[in-house]
């Protein structure tokens, strides 16, 4: 009886999904903020395909939203609000990256990335303190 070598079989959800950063925000003030790269880490031994989904695909473009991850390897995708509107302050968007078989394209896992949009980098003091006089 010969034995052949085959890759166990994985179940839907239950391959961990390596991805960084792991929230994305963005702010209104800061042009450089507007576009941003999250990346999608392969540490297994086999290649997979991914797909970029968005609960509000108006409002950004994902460069590259699908594509295939080599062994050991990872893939960088850019991400890009595409408008700043004092509206969209403080509202959570998700991004979902679904990853799948390369051959089968039978859905391993996914895993979700919340972004939002902050109206300033600046941020207040959280205890402002007493304050000192200056009695010349």
């Amino acid at each position: 009886m010969q034995q052949q070598s085959r890759q166990p079989e994985l179940v839907e959800g239950s391959l961990p999904v390596f991805v960084y950063p792991t929230e994305l925000v963005f702010y209104a003030d800061k042009q450089t903020s507007h576009k941003q790269v999250l990346t999608l880490y392969n540490p297994y031994e086999f290649a997979f395909k991914f797909k970029v989904l968005c609960t509000a695909p108006n409002k950004y473009t994902v460069v590259d939203s699908t594509g295939d991850v080599k062994p050991q390897c990872c893939v960088d995708i850019v991400i890009q609000q595409k408008y700043v509107r004092a509206c969209h302050n403080g509202v959570y968007d998700k991004f979902r990256l679904q990853v799948s078989e390369q051959s089968q394209m039978k859905a391993l896992s996914r895993k979700e990335v919340m972004a939002t949009l902050r109206p300033s980098l600046v941020q207040e003091p959280s205890s402002p303190g007493p304050r000192r006089r200056s009695d010349g």
